[in-house]
């Protein structure tokens, strides 16, 4: 389970983040305004996302040190 915990406390948040960065340009770059607000709030679920993986990951790291 430490290994779970590690490999999830490196990656989730990183591909949650990228997530993030490619709808924030989306929002940014879309001319439309109701595909805009559509990829605003895609880009904020995926922020929450990477917020609380980074929590879970931390805590399992936490509970199951890497021995």
């Amino acid at each position: 389970m430490a290994y779970v915990a590690i490999i999830g406390l490196l990656f989730a948040p990183l591909m949650c983040l990228l997530c993030t960065a490619w709808f924030y340009v989306r929002w940014q770059n879309e001319e439309n305004e109701e595909k805009a607000l559509f990829n605003k709030k895609i880009c904020k679920r995926f922020l929450i996302a990477a917020a609380v993986s980074l929590v879970v990951f931390g805590v399992l790291k936490i509970i199951f040190p890497f021995s």
